[in-house]
């Protein structure tokens, strides 16, 4: 749990954990918390990657993708946030790739990732993949990102319905991800600077069966460091079919 200070009187609290479930042989799940190594720290950034589980070396793939938006993203410091969010992107998959080939035999690497980056004056989201980022005020709670599966494509297609899409087959085949092409195709947006009282979940799809309103019931209860413990407690109650990562980020 770390406490960060920044303008206009707000706190930054926030905590990240992984859990390999009660199914999965291993967690192929990484994340990272990162600041910018600057006197007053003016940017932060948040990732989790999801190991496709169906390929060979996940577990690698998502570990390059956080080490790479990593490096990226703070190396190139006098660039526009949004560009930099999205070059680290496109860097990941190329070094996912880059493993892929490189490897002794052939073998499939790909993965997740949702990144947040905090900056002094904006804010923005960088995503491809299933795992997921939510923005939880003292009212709603509202997911930022897209899931890029088949089943969801569908549903927002208007071929299936949302009860369709979670059933679906095809609910957990991915149509986008870093390391499956040689380009690839991040969402990198804008947000809102995050208010007072205001919370960001980034997760994996290890919590999937956690609906949004037990995921901000949680967040807004109690402190990043528990409310991490409380959601990856609660996706294996759930069955924990999967691994698990949670980053929860409190503004107060």
């Amino acid at each position: 749990m770390i406490w960060r200070r920044r303008k206009r009187n707000r706190t930054y609290l926030y905590a990240g954990q992984s859990n390999i479930g009660l199914v999965r042989a291993e967690n192929q799940d990484s994340f990272g918390i990162f600041k910018d190594g600057s006197g007053d720290d003016r940017e932060l950034l948040f990732v989790v990657a999801d190991g496709m589980g169906g390929h060979d070396r996940g577990r690698e793939a998502s570990m390059v993708a956080v080490k790479t938006v990593r490096e990226r993203f703070f190396e190139s410091g006098d660039e526009p946030l949004l560009t930099r969010l999205r070059e680290s992107f496109e860097e990941a998959n190329r070094r996912v790739r880059e493993c892929a080939i490189s490897a002794t035999e052939e073998v499939r690497m790909g993965t997740t990732c949702t990144a947040l980056a905090l900056g002094s004056q904006t804010s923005c989201i960088g995503h491809i993949g299933d795992s997921r980022a939510y923005l939880i005020s003292r009212s709603s709670v509202r997911q930022l990102t897209l899931d890029h599966t088949v089943a969801e494509e569908l549903h927002r297609e208007g071929v299936l319905t949302s009860s369709e899409a979670s059933a679906h087959p095809s609910r957990n085949m991915l149509r986008r991800a870093l390391g499956i092409e040689d380009e690839c195709s991040p969402d990198v947006f804008l947000i809102d600077p995050p208010r007072v009282n205001d919370r960001i979940v980034l997760c994996s799809d290890g919590l999937g069966r956690v609906s949004k309103d037990e995921i901000a019931d949680i967040a807004r209860r109690t402190d990043p460091e528990t409310a991490c413990t409380d959601l990856i407690d609660l996706a294996k109650k759930r069955g924990g079919h999967d691994n698990v990562t949670v980053l929860l980020v409190a503004v107060r």
